[in-house]
């Protein structure tokens, strides 16, 4: 793909131009969350927009394990940088086939509690500088593809 994005690390949502941040209880143990983030494909079952997912490396799950996602007009090569089942399901973008982002990372964190397990997403990513006048419209489309990712989640899980 023709647009390099800066890869970054675990600290990168809270210092990032942009920060989303959403927390929400959900009603299954942490390991059945975490596997439903680790199915590559069946985020297309309910993060919207989300179309396609594969997987391109040889390795489908852990630490550096890649895959290219098609979201919205965006196709988005991750690489992850934090997978512990039932803890941490992290990633850092690094190319995109858009100039519209320098750098990006989404952070899921879960924990357990009494009834099932808190999520806490997290998103983080900067702008060329060409494009900052322009903040306000990117986050007036793609904020609500994030918002919405964890009531989806939710949904999805209690019917599974």
């Amino acid at each position: 793909m023709p647009f390099a994005l800066r890869p970054e690390d675990l600290s990168f949502p809270d210092r990032a131009l942009v920060r989303l941040a959403f927390s929400r209880l959900v009603p299954v143990p942490p390991e059945r969350v975490f596997d439903v983030l680790a199915d590559h494909e069946g985020w297309t079952r309910w993060f919207v927009d989300f179309k396609k997912a594969s997987v391109t490396g040889g390795v489908r799950e852990g630490l550096d394990t890649r895959r290219r996602v098609w979201v919205g007009p965006m196709v988005l090569d991750e690489r992850f940088i934090a997978w512990e089942r039932g803890r941490r399901f992290s990633f850092t973008m690094l190319e995109s086939n858009l100039p519209i982002l320098s750098a990006m990372v989404e952070d899921w964190r879960l924990a357990p509690v009494e009834g099932g397990t808190r999520v806490d997403y997290a998103v983080g990513f900067d702008l060329p500088g060409w494009i900052r006048p322009l903040k306000g419209i990117l986050l007036w489309k793609f904020r609500p593809l994030f918002e919405k990712a964890l009531p989806n989640l939710e949904e999805y899980l209690r019917k599974g």
